[in-house]
């Protein structure tokens, strides 16, 4: 049986050459394609961006100052290292990322694919820890027309929304007096250890609970974190329609009231959850509560991740514009000129072998003037 050798170093040089040339020509004969729900992602993007713009205003209003290098982008939305109520360290990389208002568009994408519709209810877990986040999914959830329920742990996270006179609920009380969303929190916490405040110094902790109560809402503190979860659930079922069910729970961050425990929220990916209930947890958060009751489940914890995840810039300085990112528009692969190149490569390696072959069958024709003859 033949067997072509192509043993010409030029030949497979000029091979290679080739090869590599079709490869970058088909890798970058691409066309860009608008994801599904472009048109509400770009305008849940933009609303993002409005309230932003609202709440660095109130910011300017109330006399504080930017620190520009941890605040590079100037949103007024970067706390502070340490305050009275700061419950934990925090990642400032994660919270500029979280404020790319294109964020918004990657909640649209995760409450349409939980298969979330117009006039659903959701329940919502926070805290004061990513305003960014926070933001993304209260106007995705406008865009889309749903109803959420939400119970926030106002404590922060450093660099969140940790400024005492500039809590998470200041934030969203501005927002719905200025009609930009139409929900706010029915309840909440203190948040830090044990959703009430453990590790916090006393003026924190009172000036959380004044706060919560002057500003209307439950103030929910229980001996225990599992009573705690019996009082959050009463307060989410009291708030639905009769007849009516969540159709998905969200969690923003690593409340213990919403996660049961760190461990739980580093363990979870980022993403949709529909068979929680199947895994065991030491600890048990609202979370799990819903996954027991078969209620879809999206966990958001890490912006970094969630901005790989879906093409978004990590620290973006300065914010990109509305509508820049994969989450928008996907590139697909042009298959024509991807099958022209294969053929092509296909028939140069055809034609290197029957030249190849050509010589060799050549060559041993060729008589050797002092082979002896018999």
């Amino acid at each position: 049986m033949y067997k072509p050798s192509l043993k010409s170093v030029w030949s497979l040089i000029l091979l290679a050459v080739a090869a590599v040339i079709l490869y970058y020509i088909a890798h970058n004969s691409y066309s860009n394609i608008q994801t599904d729900d472009y048109e509400l992602k770009v305008e849940a993007a933009q609303h993002m961006e409005q309230s932003m713009q609202l709440l660095r205003q109130k910011f300017d209003e109330l006399g504080y100052t930017i620190d520009t290098t941890n605040d590079p982008n100037m949103t007024g939305l970067i706390g502070l290292s340490g305050s009275t109520i700061t419950t934990s360290r925090g990642i400032l990389e994660d919270k500029i990322t979280a404020l790319n208002p294109n964020m918004a568009a990657v909640y649209v994408d995760l409450l349409q694919s939980a298969r979330v519709s117009p006039g659903d209810y959701v329940a919502v877990g926070t805290t004061g820890a990513n305003p960014g986040l926070n933001l993304a999914l209260y106007y995705a959830a406008t865009i889309l027309d749903i109803n959420l329920v939400i119970i926030p742990s106002v404590g922060s996270a450093m660099f969140g929304a940790n400024r005492e006179e500039f809590t998470w609920l200041e934030m969203e009380d501005l927002l719905y007096e200025s009609e930009l969303i139409n929900f706010r929190s029915v309840a909440a916490s203190i948040g830090g250890g044990g959703d009430i405040g453990r590790g916090l110094p006393i003026e924190g902790r009172n000036l959380i609970e004044e706060r919560i109560e002057e500003l209307g809402r439950e103030f929910i503190y229980e001996s225990s974190l599992s009573e705690t979860l019996k009082r959050r659930m009463e307060i989410f079922d009291s708030q639905l329609p009769e007849r009516i069910r969540y159709r998905a729970f969200v969690n923003v961050g690593g409340g213990l009231a919403n996660v049961g425990a760190t461990v739980n929220a580093n363990l979870l990916r980022d993403g949709i959850y529909r068979r929680l209930a199947e895994r065991s947890f030491a600890t048990e958060g609202i979370m799990m509560v819903f996954a027991r009751r078969n209620i879809p489940v999206i966990h958001t914890f890490r912006p970094r991740s969630l901005a790989e995840r879906y093409g978004l810039e990590i620290e973006p300085i300065p914010l990109p514009e509305v509508g820049t990112g994969e989450v928008f528009v996907s590139k697909v692969n042009n298959v024509t000129v991807a099958a022209i190149c294969l053929a092509i490569l296909l028939v140069l390696i055809i034609v290197v072998i029957l030249f190849d072959r050509h010589d060799r069958h050549f060559t041993t024709n060729i008589i050797d003037p002092d082979q002896e003859l018999l």
